[in-house]
């Protein structure tokens, strides 16, 4: 993490960590087979209760995380889930990386088993700052196994995870937004979606493909640039959700990337 002076234009952001799955060893980070699930990793501030609340299934909505819910282009490093957690009256966000990998250790071909990480942020935050809490989490959240070897005691009572963010300029972002408005074809459709999404009050997901972003990284800068434009008036924010390889659509207005989709899926609007 680099670090920088705390002046008017930064502002430090604290990550609590949650990760869920199973404790791996060895050079590959095999998985016993016998083994079981649990959360392996919980930082300090975060209680034992909040394990049921940031379990992997409930923050993305689903009965079950499986693993043809993950699209295939972005199978090796798993779904991606940004939102206000789902608890009543949240004052947090979460960002959340959950993947299959085979027990016998990366690019194995043992048995799947879901590995997760979990970041939770002040939900004011992630309305503050949502071009770069998208951009750190698309670059640094991975759903990595911890070690058998760690002390448990280390590993249940982490450090948070600090960033140092710069306050973007309403202009800046305007004068960003309007150059998108020009040079792309995504920046329209996100704004329009997110204006529709205020006047109806419906949910509604808007999905893009690899024909539409080359990455992951591009999606989560494009869609955080426009978050960071909406205003503090704007009434459904707690309900914005970013998405990318889930192939399960999510509550509320969700902004979602699937590399999958082709040219002959055009980019949608469904309820």
């Amino acid at each position: 993490m680099r670090q920088a002076p705390i002046g008017d234009q930064t502002a430090e952001i604290s990550l609590e960590r949650l990760h869920y799955g199973k404790l791996a060893s060895g050079a590959s980070l095999s998985v016993p087979a016998a083994a079981g699930y649990g959360v392996t990793l919980r930082s300090r501030n975060l209680l034992s209760s909040d394990d049921r609340l940031l379990s992997p299934p409930r923050l993305m909505a689903l009965r079950r995380f499986e693993p043809d819910l993950v699209d295939p282009g972005l199978s090796q490093r798993g779904a991606f889930v940004a939102r206000v957690s789902p608890e009543p009256n949240s004052r947090r966000a979460i960002f959340l990386r959950a993947r299959f990998r085979p027990e016998d250790g990366e690019g194995g071909h043992g048995r799947l088993y879901q590995q997760s990480a979990i970041w939770s942020v002040a939900a004011a935050d992630w309305r503050r700052h949502p071009a770069a809490l998208l951009a750190m989490a698309g670059s640094e959240l991975e759903a990595l196994p911890d070690l058998a070897s760690e002390d448990e005691q280390v590993r249940f009572s982490a450090e948070p995870a600090r960033y140092v963010v710069r306050r973007l300029d309403p202009q800046d972002v305007w004068s960003a937004l309007e150059d998108a408005l020009e040079k792309t074809y995504w920046a329209a459709p996100v704004l329009e979606f997110l204006a529709r999404g205020a006047e109806t009050g419906e949910d509604a997901t808007l999905t893009f493909g690899a024909d539409h972003f080359a990455s992951e990284a591009a999606f989560l800068r494009a869609v955080g640039l426009a978050l960071q434009f909406l205003p503090a008036s704007y009434p459904r924010w707690r309900e914005i959700s970013v998405v990318s390889g889930l192939r399960q659509g999510s509550l509320g207005l969700c902004l979602r990337y699937l590399p999958s989709l082709r040219a002959a899926a055009r980019t949608s609007v469904a309820a």
